[in-house]
């Protein structure tokens, strides 16, 4: 039901895939305007380990070429990569550094202030068919956003290095032969879902609760947990649905195709996170012109079960 809902509410407010894509665009090319003084350095780096060649032989590979062959050939664009930081790591650390810090604490943190915005637009109009102005939202909550998306970069980090470190040994499974070769895509499209959906619901109530009870980020981060945790499966199987497909579209559809995928899936999780948290508080909502949803009040039900399991 989650799932459906958030698939209606996402089709009656489709204008926010553009206003994401447009903005996350936007903030692609100023993040790029700050990485210009790095560009000769990085350059020298590729072409010392021929990175571009690589990256666009297996950009333009899809699964209906070989799959064990795109395995392999992404070990070998990731593995050209690791060699050219090295590369810059020896002979420019500052640069190296400065990128590091642009594109893991920037980058994130400019996407983020488009959540809280995202969201005071999507609870006006579940909660009364109203449409409020983002840019409108985007100004007046500057502050809350650029403290919830801090927290939420913070978070970020660490989860980067597990996964990333994760992904990196299970891909160098490619060099082994035998039955690996067969499982590993599955396993590697399995294992990145599975992580990028654990990561979204431990965070699928922070934003909702942020608008809807207008408190400071670091009050609803605990009321999103509370909010999550009354229905966590439901949550988490929803959003590795999503991530799944994200994922499978992409290999069949080129890299390239992430142009679309990421704002298409990231707008997905924002509608999901709003359906997820009305749905725990008990409160109606609309998720179209003709359809109002009334949850069940989900408190009332944990205090009937508590009282049931005491009788």
């Amino acid at each position: 039901m989650i799932f459906k809902n958030s698939l209606k509410l996402f089709v009656a407010n489709f204008s926010v895939f553009w206003k994401l894509l447009l903005y996350k665009l936007m903030v692609i090319a100023f993040c790029c305007v700050l990485l210009i003084p790095t560009f000769s350095v990085w350059n020298e780096a590729f072409n010392s380990v021929e990175f571009s060649e690589l990256l666009i032989g297996f950009s333009t590979k899809t699964v209906f070429v070989n799959i064990s062959a795109l395995m392999r050939s992404l070990y070998v664009v990731v593995e050209a990569f690791l060699d050219a930081v090295a590369i810059l790591y020896s002979a420019h650390t500052f640069m190296l550094f400065y990128t590091a810090v642009i594109l893991l604490v920037i980058l994130p943190f400019l996407f983020g202030l488009f959540t809280i915005p995202a969201g005071e637009g999507l609870y006006s109009y579940m909660a009364s068919l109203n449409r409020s102005s983002f840019m409108a939202n985007f100004v007046s909550k500057l502050g809350k956003s650029a403290v919830y998306s801090l927290i939420r970069t913070l978070i970020l980090l660490p989860f980067l290095a597990v996964f990333l470190t994760g992904a990196y040994y299970l891909l160098s499974l490619c060099k082994s032969s035998g039955i690996i070769q067969i499982f590993l895509p599955i396993m590697l499209v399995v294992y990145i879902a599975l992580l990028l959906s654990l990561f979204t619901t431990f965070l699928s109530g922070f934003m909702p609760a942020c608008v809807a009870f207008d408190i400071s980020p670091l009050k609803a981060f605990k009321k999103g947990l509370k909010a999550v945790s009354r229905m966590f499966l439901r949550v988490f199987s929803s959003v590795f649905v999503i991530f799944f497909f994200t994922i499978i579209f992409t290999f069949i559809m080129t890299s390239f195709s992430l142009i679309a995928l990421i704002p298409l899936a990231s707008v997905a999780i924002i509608m999901l996170d709003m359906v997820m948290f009305f749905e725990s508080q008990g409160n109606r909502y609309y998720v179209d012109l003709d359809s109002i949803v009334t949850p069940r009040k989900l408190e009332q039900c944990e205090k009937f079960n508590k009282v049931k399991n005491i009788i």
